[in-house]
């Protein structure tokens, strides 16, 4: 394409109804800035940098931003895209930058605009496109910070954009991940859906810009029409890449052909990514299940543990009454505890009330399975298979108070939970129902009143849900804000902004805004992340090996802290608590139930990486600037979760080994190269 017809485009789509829009400021020494930008995690400046980012000390670090050196002008402007909220000083001069004659300033710049998600952000980017095309990575990177900022006439502006050709790669590219980051704001059109899933099926389209669309695509439903319906089954048949596999068989689910369920039933059984026989079980879920029923049973055989786990939850969140019994004599049948207890929950979600003699069978098989493992895990499952039983919440209170692993008492905790908000309720416990809710309403003050995390978690949460049925029942809230007194913060934040949120609730308050703890961020070791910006951990499994490389120039408070845990061999012995399949195996936590964590706070660090492949390292968090021990590694790419978590390292080596990973794996021990 000519680069005249680019210029008019944009100036026509975009910025004719911005005219008038200027800088009223240029960085200083613009005439000596070179293209190049070093990070030199040595020098003392850069450090400071760092630092200031993680005191988020917004006033210091707006001095930065006209450093004369390209260097410090370009980690503060970075250093502000980690920020939960940039004040409108920082926002002008960050909108200087845009200026600059340096496209790694530009670009750091257009993405803490970007991050700070305000709608007048979104004016100053359109108004800042170089429409002379020098800066064309830059421009793709502005164009995403608009998909976070900008409103639904932008949305309708950049979806109308029809002018690039394939040879616009960047530009494509920044077009669709626009498209992908307004959609996550529920900003979609008709438009908008077409150009995307164009790119996924234009099999001569650059993968940089048909990955956010089929990412677009396995996240958002979009419509096709039968020319494009045959389109995705010839995808489905003749591609060789996961995410476009994925998304094509997705979108394939949601349109309910019954010529797509042939070509996905058929994809399945030959299909050799795990993640993509994964995603066609989900994508079943579009079909009756009649007509999927026997492909289902049959990946309860996979060699894979998580497609087995993926299709045991189709049938226990799909299945029919009719298939009660045969549900129970799988789980009798199963050779695998990855599925045992998921296929008993679905034969206790659909066996008929009326069969009460087998409803003794199925809670005798549960409650011997309790009493003979000794796993967490294997009890956490059991727990949440009696919960479809909602008769046996007294029997899951009971099996709490004994139990004395944190796994097993937050599980009891969560599966009263589920009882306490079934939509059937009152039908199904009828004359009791007052009663029951009432027995419910003591669980979950002890729950909250004995100031365990995950317990008092759960318990705040149900309590919050359904605030109007056990307002009643608490005739002063006083011990509420006892047990917020006995939270210890850090720590414990999870439960204190639950248990907070739930005593409003319940007071007839305004929801309170999610406490921010006022400890001081953990100081970043630059002693211990060293010279060398490639450290490697290796985390040992049962399974095998995963080699992880380290990002310090992206997020070094996160390296240094794990790099010490590390040292301290505080990983060794702990364990993946939560396997999503094909999304990410998270642990590491203090007491493998997915909650607490050590008495500081590490800030959260986004400087403009995606999440865009697999194996990557995040760190578990319960909002900004709450992150602490628990880490996670992806499966597969995952934009959603960009500009929100910490990512600070890399699976180099044994990523088939992490993909393995099931609950209650065990980490054997870190070490550090």
């Amino acid at each position: 394409m000519r680069l005249a017809t680019l210029r008019f485009t944009f100036r026509a789509l975009l910025f004719i109804m911005l005219a008038g829009i200027a800088f009223a400021c240029v960085p200083p020494s613009e005439e000596e800035e070179v293209e190049g930008v070093v990070v030199d995690l040595n020098d003392a400046v850069s450090r400071r940098i760092y630092e200031l980012q993680n005191e988020r000390n917004t006033d210091s670090l707006l001095v930065y931003l006209n450093h004369e050196n390209p260097n410090y002008r370009y980690l503060a402007a970075r250093a502000f895209g980690s920020f939960p909220e940039i004040s409108s000083e920082a926002l002008g001069e960050l909108s200087g930058l845009l200026a600059s004659r340096s496209e790694l300033i530009r670009g750091a710049a257009a993405y803490a605009l970007g991050q700070s998600g305000l709608p007048n952000a979104a004016d100053t980017l359109t108004a800042a496109f170089d429409a002379d095309g020098v800066f064309r990575s830059y421009n793709a990177t502005l164009l995403a910070a608009v998909g976070k900022t900008g409103g639904e006439k932008l949305q309708g502006n950049i979806s109308s954009i029809s002018t690039y050709t394939n040879q616009d790669t960047a530009l494509v590219a920044g077009q669709a991940w626009s498209l992908f980051y307004f959609a996550q704001r529920k900003l979609q059109s008709e438009a908008g859906d077409r150009l995307m899933l164009d790119l996924v099926l234009d099999n001569t389209a650059p993968m940089e810009a048909r990955q956010p669309a089929a990412f677009y695509l396995q996240r958002f439903e979009v419509k096709a029409d039968s020319a494009a319906n045959n389109s995705l089954r010839e995808q489905l048949r003749t591609s060789t890449n996961p995410d476009v596999l994925m998304a094509v068989a997705r979108t394939i689910g949601r349109q309910g052909e019954p010529v797509g369920r042939v070509a996905l039933l058929r994809a399945l059984r030959a299909q050799r990514d795990w993640r993509v026989r994964t995603e066609i079980i989900r994508a079943l879920v579009g079909f009756d299940y009649t007509s999927v029923r026997e492909a289902i049973v049959e990946c309860l055989k996979d060699k894979h543990p998580l497609v087995r786990r993926t299709a045991a939850e189709y049938l226990r969140d799909n299945g029919m009454d009719t298939d009660a019994t045969f549900y129970r004599q799988l789980a009798r049948d199963s050779t695998q505890n990855d599925t045992r207890y998921v296929l008993y929950a679905a034969a206790q979600r659909y066996l008929p009330l009326y069969f009460a003699d087998y409803r003794g069978f199925l809670n005798y098989d549960l409650q011997q399975a309790y009493a003979k493992t000794t796993d967490a895990y294997e009890q956490a499952d059991i727990l949440s298979a009696l919960a479809e039983y909602p008769w046996n919440y007294r029997n899951i209170y009971e099996l709490y108070q004994k139990a004395d692993q944190p796994a097993v008492r937050s599980a009891a905790a969560e599966a009263l939970h589920t009882i306490s908000n079934r939509p059937n309720f009152n039908a199904f416990f009828k004359k009791s129902s007052r009663r029951v809710r009432y027995e419910l309403s003591t669980y979950f003050r002890q729950m909250i009143y004995g100031q365990e995390v995950g317990p008092a978690y759960a318990a705040a949460n149900a309590l919050n849900e359904k605030a109007d049925l056990y307002r009643p029942l608490y005739t002063e809230l006083d011990w509420m804000n006892t047990a917020l007194r006995g939270f210890q913060l850090p720590r414990d934040i999870e439960a204190y902004r639950a248990v907070d949120a739930a005593r409003a609730e319940l007071a007839g308050e305004q929801a309170p805004v999610p406490l921010v703890t006022q400890a001081a961020a953990k100081a970043i070791n630059w002693n211990i992340i060293g010279a060398n910006a490639g450290q490697e951990v290796v985390i040992r499994l049962p399974q095998g090996r995963v080699v992880l490389k380290l990002l310090p120039d992206l997020a070094p408070a996160t390296v240094s802290s794990f790099l010490e845990l590390a040292k301290e061999e505080y990983y060794n012995g702990k364990v993946f608590h939560r396997v999503v399949p094909n999304f990410v195996a998270q642990g590491g936590g203090p007491l493998g139930d997915g909650f607490g964590s050590e008495a500081f706070n590490l800030r959260t660090e986004t400087p403009g990486i995606r999440w865009d492949r697999p194996g990557l390292v995040g760190m578990a968090s319960a909002g900004k600037d709450t992150e602490g021990v628990q880490f996670f590694i992806t499966h597969r790419p995952t934009p959603h979760l960009d500009g929100n978590y910490t990512i600070f390292g890399e699976v180099v080596e044994g990523q088939e080994v992490l993909d393995e990973v099931t609950v209650g794996t065990r980490i054997e021990r870190v070490e550090i190269k």
